[in-house]
């Protein structure tokens, strides 16, 4: 029984993966792939001539901090994938003894990609770390394999989190984790890792005999409620990447009020278009586009924060970085449409596409605001003044000419099929 447990999670693990590479050659195709390699590559000038600019042991103590804290972030980026489906309630929870095997193998294989990602992570900070401390590369293996061990740590926790565990006991660990692992990045950022490593392995005997071992023979069932929420969760941001790229099923989305957004919401007249205010609700409160967007925003800030020179490369970065934030939002254009009340509305179809040009204005002033805003603050008022008007003039581009033609090209493929 358990070997048809194991195959059955094989398959669904296959079909996830199959799931990927089935879309790739369009997404390896799609000219925002291009526009993020072109980022990717700007950032890595960025990053080398920074670098040159480095001597070694004379790292400021705010690099080693920053540092610290984007490691910590790779390290937990990441969670466990479960492909537990809502259906195994009913029909294989009478094996839950059986799972055991499962979930170690879920553990087992979602500890395969974010390895990765540490280990290329490491590989990046390696000239830095240079710079800073003087590591060899053997000294980057043994601190890749300490953030590995840490991450094992977390994907445990995670585990234990649906053993019905206190909810409170959860969040102590994690905060613990979080900060061990802040700390021993820091640590092995100014001396050598090997200390680090034993540091590392005594915090995984330590929460062994505190509790965390989600594959006890003495723990109680599994939270499969939990388990499924979070699995879905999961699914859905795969999907949702996906769909910038391809056309994707999407499932029904949570939503939530964000108050202190409440008045872009409120600034569109109802009246005058209601497909303005449904698309503009549903931006700023569904939990789909908004966040991917904030993160984006968020990102432009920061690299406008922290990269000050006023180098042409950096106004293309925050072009690009606008682009592609508000491109991710044109598949909501179609989306809306799936609301059944909407099909027996009497209002055309050149309503709506108002109304979302409307609701698109609203992000795109927003990010051009807090764009020149953080570059004024930052940057001298010649670079300040080029990124508000060449944000402006893309925005205006993106309103008026790519966005109809996104739509017609949309209406043109379904009228074909």
């Amino acid at each position: 029984m358990t070997m048809r447990l194991l195959d059955t999670y094989q398959k669904r693990r296959q079909e996830g993966q199959d799931l990927f590479l089935k879309n790739a050659k369009y997404i390896f195709n799609d000219h925002a792939v291009i526009v993020l390699f072109f980022l990717f590559g700007a950032l890595a000038y960025q990053y080398s001539n920074w670098l040159s600019g480095l001597s070694q042991g004379l790292v400021g103590v705010w690099v080693h901090v920053i540092w610290a804290v984007l490691m910590t972030v790779g390290v937990f980026i990441t969670g466990v994938a479960s492909h537990i489906v809502a259906a195994d309630l009913v029909f294989l929870l009478p094996m839950e003894s059986k799972f055991t095997d499962w979930f170690r193998s879920a553990l087992n294989h979602s500890l395969l990609l974010p390895s990765a990602m540490i280990i290329l992570l490491i590989a990046a900070s390696y000239p830095l770390l240079m710079a800073m401390v003087g590591y060899s590369i053997f000294e980057l293996i043994v601190l890749a394999v300490i953030l590995i061990c840490f991450k094992t740590a977390h994907l445990n926790t995670i585990l234990e989190s649906w053993r019905y565990t206190s909810d409170r006991v959860i969040k102590i660990h994690k905060a613990i984790l979080y900060l061990a692992v802040f700390i021993t990045l820091l640590l092995a950022s100014f001396v050598t890792p090997y200390l680090c490593l034993g540091v590392a392995l005594l915090y995984l005997i330590a929460i062994h005999f505190t509790g965390i071992r989600p594959f006890s023979d003495g723990k109680k069932g599994w939270h499969w409620d939990k388990i499924v929420a979070v699995e879905q969760d999961r699914q859905q941001q795969i999907k949702r990447g996906l769909a910038l790229f391809v056309n994707m099923p999407q499932d029904a989305v949570s939503s939530k009020r964000r108050k202190y957004l409440d008045g872009f919401i409120k600034g569109i007249n109802r009246g005058d278009n209601p497909y303005a205010y449904l698309y503009s609700r549903a931006f700023w409160r569904a939990s789909d586009y908004f966040p991917l967007w904030g993160r984006m925003t968020l990102a432009g800030i920061l690299y406008l924060v922290f990269v000050t020179n006023s180098h042409w490369l950096n106004l293309v970065v925050i072009l690009l970085i606008q682009y592609f934030s508000h491109f991710q939002i044109l598949p909501m254009a179609k989306k809306i449409n799936q609301h059944v009340l909407l099909q027996v509305y009497p209002m055309d179809q050149s309503s709506q596409v108002t109304g979302f040009k409307q609701m698109m204005a609203q992000p795109i002033c927003t990010q051009i605001v807090l764009f020149a805003v953080t570059s004024l603050l930052t940057h001298d008022w010649i670079f300040a003044g080029a990124v508000l008007l060449s944000t402006i003039i893309l925005g205006l581009f993106f309103l008026y000419l790519y966005l109809p033609r996104f739509i017609r090209k949309k209406e043109k493929k379904v009228r074909i099929r």
